[in-house]
């Protein structure tokens, strides 16, 4: 899309680090306008900084200041996509703040001390607080002290599929994972391949819980089974198994970066999906997962998981009690186990769930509570 040439009614500031959030904000940014407000999207650029992105407290600098130089253009209300992306901004008004998860949840330590005081004031002096969840909205209210601005919880919407297992009239070729710039991105390849057993994705292997995963993997592969990991390519999370003192098990396929067509293909055909991480900000993988009708196999994952309490009423006996592999292995056979019927049951059941986050419902509420706050604040 072009940039608009006059005064936007809204500017979107995205830091567009991942494919993930890349699409999230592109969505946010088509319910602006479906609700009638001009919208201009723009995505920071790291440029040779981004090299600098070694520690959590570098790399919230490096990406602040990328998200303040985006955020140079005038327009009636601005919204920040991340806390990140609102950090060093100079003062505004109006101004909204969209985030999964907060500093004060998913930023410990001494690697987040600056990012966390920062964060109070940045919070504080917003006109509208746009969270993903309910607990990242209870942590927002709290850090942004006794009179908090007017919150929103604002989930990412998650996709239709049709009975081939895709959105109706296919999906844009986006990828997932730490990828290259759009005009890198190879053409889409045909859908002919057959989909795996279980799928996860395993973008950062620390925080996914790669060991974990495979360690449970091992204990459980039928015969001639295959686990794809998405996200995430096999030269690193050799490097990272390695330093766990893991070793890889037998049928595991090493997806990468692919189009994001393939990677909701694959979801939607596989047998199940796990997830293994030691925290979620949202969790968009499984909630993706969820959307598809494919059983989720979770651990109980740290943060404002919004996948978690979803797979407990979906199917208690696929969430595990315990982030152990021994855990984690027991919820896979249950999974593995389920027969057509329960699995045609899940699906009916999932996509009653999920009602609140498909598109039509956060559309609605991007016009009638998120739009009427900003923009009659700033006339």
């Amino acid at each position: 899309m072009l940039p608009l040439t006059g005064r936007p009614d809204i500017l979107l500031v995205s830091l567009g680090t991942t494919m993930g959030w890349r699409a999230m904000d592109q969505a946010f940014a088509e319910q602006v306008r479906a609700a009638g407000a001009t919208c201009e999207l723009v995505t920071s650029r790291m440029g040779v900084a981004g090299r600098l992105r070694r520690t959590m407290a570098l790399t919230d600098v490096v990406e602040g200041l990328a998200a303040r130089r985006a955020a140079g253009r005038d327009a009636r209300a601005t919204i920040y996509c991340s806390v990140t992306a609102a950090l060093l901004q100079p003062p505004r008004s109006p101004v909204a703040v969209r985030f999964d998860t907060t500093a004060a949840l998913n930023r410990p330590g001494l690697g987040g001390a600056w990012q966390r005081r920062r964060e109070r004031s940045v919070l504080a002096r917003a006109t509208l607080l746009l969270p993903f969840s309910e607990m990242a909205a209870e942590s927002a209210a709290s850090a942004a002290g006794p009179a908090p601005p007017p919150l929103v919880v604002l989930p990412p919407p998650v996709p239709t599929f049709d009975a081939g297992g895709l959105p109706p009239g296919g999906v844009p070729p986006l990828t997932i994972g730490a990828v290259p710039p759009f005009d890198a991105i190879p053409p889409v390849a045909p859908l002919d391949w057959s989909p795996p057993d279980v799928v996860a994705y395993g973008g950062d292997p620390h925080k996914r819980g790669i060991d974990l995963l495979y360690a449970a993997w091992r204990e459980v592969r039928p015969e001639g089974g295959r686990l794809a990991v998405g996200g995430l390519e096999r030269g690193e999370a050799m490097r990272r198994l390695h330093k766990a003192g893991v070793q890889e098990p037998p049928g595991v396929e090493w997806m990468g970066a692919v189009s994001r067509e393939r990677w909701m293909a694959t979801v939607a055909g596989a047998r199940l999906f796990v997830n293994a991480s030691r925290f979620e900000d949202w969790g968009l993988a499984q909630m993706e997962a969820l959307a598809a009708g494919t059983p989720l196999v979770t651990v109980p994952s740290g943060g404002p998981n919004v996948a978690l309490p979803l797979a407990r009423a979906l199917a208690p006996e696929l969430v595990a009690p315990a982030r152990t592999a021994d855990a984690l292995a027991a919820a896979m056979r249950a999974g593995l186990a389920l027969g057509p019927s329960a699995r045609r049951s899940y699906t009916e059941h999932a996509d009653r769930l999920l009602a609140p986050y498909r598109e039509e419902a956060l559309r609605r509420q991007v016009a009638e509570e998120v739009l009427p706050l900003l923009l009659d604040s700033s006339s």
